[in-house]
């Protein structure tokens, strides 16, 4: 087992710095954005929808971080990435609507575009140590149909972040409650994390240990998710996307859970 470099568990301390009280905000606290947020989030499920990815988010990197193991931890590289990226294109294409000179838009701004720079030169450190894979528990590899599932699953999610990124206007039109295409760019930050999967399902490393955290990431997303939709009580149009969202955040739940009770009980 190689651990994780310093470089990296700070990165990982310094993003739960920001998820935890940010997350807390915005699903406890959907309606007072203007008091706390970059930019005034119109609609409390908005704000949800963007709070459940940071508390998701908090499975994945207290337990990359009690682990500190990094063939556990670097396939999730990737996903980081993406998701800073897709959230760069939000913030460049709607930058008229942050709040200028405020403190958490001076956070947003380091925490997206830090990210991308850092974790490159880190994880270029963090390989030059790593050691042979020492065997353990989930070193047996992920079964065909599971890879196969893994592949599907990711590609129609990634294509899908694609397409609500470029057509966020549009889509505005038709989501289940009114949001803007500021926000619906944003979320389109947690498929593009799911898509990854189909990255890391196409790569030489099949082991299961090297996919476990990353689908607890996915998981956790989205059984905050769906909790937030049920407890939210604003109105809800379960039509059309309506119906299709928490279908959505039930298969990325139930998806991670599977593959956990499938290879988990599996002997070394």
């Amino acid at each position: 087992m190689t651990p994780l470099i310093k470089e990296f568990r700070f990165l990982f301390w310094a993003i739960l710095g920001v998820i935890v009280p940010f997350g807390f905000f915005l699903c406890f606290f959907p309606s007072s954005t203007h008091s706390y947020w970059a930019w005034v989030v119109p609609h409390p499920r908005s704000a949800m929808l963007i709070g459940a990815a940071y508390l998701g988010a908090i499975a994945y990197y207290s337990l990359v971080l009690k682990e500190n193991d990094w063939s556990q931890t670097q396939n999730g590289m990737g996903g980081l990435i993406i998701f800073c990226v897709v959230l760069l294109i939000a913030t460049m294409a709607h930058w008229h609507q942050f709040r200028m000179y405020h403190i958490t838009t001076l956070v947003w701004l380091i925490f997206y575009y830090v990210g991308p720079f850092m974790v490159p030169i880190a994880y270029r450190k963090q390989n030059a140590l790593r050691t042979s894979f020492d065997g353990g528990k989930g070193t047996h590899t992920l079964g065909r149909a599971w890879r196969f599932l893994q592949i599907g699953r990711g590609f129609f999610y990634i294509t899908l972040a694609v397409f609500w990124l470029a057509m966020a206007d549009a889509i505005c039109q038709i989501w289940p409650w009114p949001i803007e295409p500021l926000e619906l760019r944003v979320f389109a930050g947690q498929p593009a994390i799911i898509g990854w999967n189909a990255i890391i399902a196409l790569s030489d490393r099949q082991q299961w240990r090297s996919h476990r955290l990353g689908l607890v990431l996915g998981g956790a997303i989205g059984f905050v998710q769906l909790v937030g939709l049920l407890v939210n009580s604003t109105p809800y149009n379960t039509a059309g996307v309506g119906i299709v969202l928490p279908l959505m955040f039930i298969e990325w739940t139930l998806t991670p859970l599977l593959m956990f009770i499938k290879h988990e009980r599996k002997k070394s």
